[in-house]
């Protein structure tokens, strides 16, 4: 389940449900579609399960760098060499219009992840197959990545500056209504507890750990605890979104050395500074600015080729989890063993102590670039921008000019 994936999956793939029935008489035709109903077939079922990965990477990644530059991780500034979308100086100021195009692009792929994640359920139910571990990797996408579409719902996108949720439309001609976050993550349970049932091992302690991170976003705790005791653990590899130099990595295109329009904060150059080896976690390089005397910004270097991979969740965010509901618990002295462990993978000296403002400053350096760092502002309170900012990113103006719920 974890292949290369190729961009031109995804391309054939956008072609599947629009795929035209009739064409021209006496015209050949066009080798770069299919025909839908062609893949409800069992010999097509990796190509479109290898189609839904490859649109999870490439939402991913976006959701990744825009809810950085949306939070306190990423700043937008123009002083910055090829720094000129304005779209992403709206999300920077949290000021974000509904047309902005760059959301747009985005939330037009969460709706295809969600929609061909929820399509492949219904096309195994139209299936006799005969290879029984193929059918239980199609049930185990399905389900999963239906499961994070809803979360990344959940998590990212608002009908107001700070009202979470989002849109689940099946039928075209009747658009769903909007679902706030309070209800859309417990669909995004509902889906993730159905793909344990095909999981592995390995992919059922990912499941446990996704599942604990939306209880701890809605304050469930005993929850998020019975979760991430069955979650990832040290060891294990990293659940990553995969890239190619054709399905490249967002971080590299507009935040790494493709272009550098994003660059992190400057409290993280400070956080090296105070301790090199924080430099194992934090990888920063300079950017000169095109001011005058120039300013030195910088700029993520982790994901530093088209196709370096982007953790979605990992087992040192599963143990920070855990050491957060330690404290939450009074057990102080259980919670810094867990963040020296953490810390002691990267090479990092260990703590003395643990309270929840050392948690929050481990979590921030931890999952830099995950895209968490958005939703812990929002919950911990520390919000950064004014009253009246976005906190999320705004379900669209093409989503809100065709449904007629809004």
């Amino acid at each position: 389940m974890r292949q290369l994936i190729t961009l031109l999956a995804t391309v054939l793939l956008l072609t599947m449900v629009g795929a035209c029935d009739s064409f021209v008489e006496e015209v050949d035709l066009p080798i770069d579609t299919i025909d839908d109903s062609q893949l409800t077939d069992e010999s097509q079922i990796p190509f479109v399960i290898t189609g839904i990965q490859s649109r999870f990477s490439t939402t991913y990644d976006r959701i990744a760098v825009f809810a950085g530059g949306i939070s306190d991780e990423l700043i937008f500034d123009q002083r910055v060499p090829n720094a000129t979308f304005p779209s992403f100086k709206e999300m920077d100021d949290g000021d974000i219009t509904f047309a902005n195009n760059s959301n747009d692009g985005l939330y037009n792929s969460l709706g295809e992840l969600r929609f061909f994640a929820d399509n492949l359920l219904t096309r195994i139910g139209e299936v006799t197959f005969e290879d029984a571990a193929l059918q239980q990797e199609a049930q185990f996408t399905a389900n999963f990545y239906g499961g994070v579409a809803r979360y990344f719902y959940a998590a990212y996108y608002a009908l107001s500056q700070t009202e979470g949720g989002g849109v689940i439309t099946d039928d075209p001609a009747n658009p769903g209504p909007f679902v706030p976050s309070a209800q859309m993550y417990p669909l995004a349970l509902d889906k993730l507890n159905a793909a344990r049932g095909f999981a592995d091992d390995y992919h059922t302690r990912v499941i446990n750990t996704l599942v604990a991170r939306i209880h701890l976003f809605q304050g469930n705790f005993s929850e998020a605890r019975s979760a991430a005791q069955g979650g990832m653990v040290a060891g294990d590899a990293d659940f990553e979104s995969l890239h190619t130099p054709e399905n490249t990595n967002y971080w590299y295109v507009q935040a790494g050395e493709g272009r550098h329009q994003w660059v992190v904060d400057f409290r993280y150059k400070g956080y090296v500074d105070a301790d090199p080896a924080e430099g194992n976690r934090i990888q920063l390089i300079e950017v000169i600015g095109n001011d005058d005397p120039p300013t030195t910004f910088y700029r993520q270097d982790r994901y530093v080729e088209r196709g370096t991979p982007l953790p979605f969740s990992t087992w040192q965010e599963n143990e920070l989890m855990l050491a957060e509901l330690d404290l939450r618990d009074g057990n102080a002295a259980g919670a810094l063993a867990r963040i020296n462990a953490i810390r002691d993978s990267h090479g990092i000296g260990a703590l003395a102590d643990a309270n929840m403002d050392v948690l929050q400053l481990e979590r921030e350096k931890e999952l830099f670039t995950m895209g968490l760092r958005l939703p812990d502002q929002r919950r911990f309170g520390t919000w950064h921008l004014g009253a009246g900012t976005w906190q999320f990113l705004p379900i669209t103006q093409s989503e809100r000019n065709i449904n007629p719920n809004f």
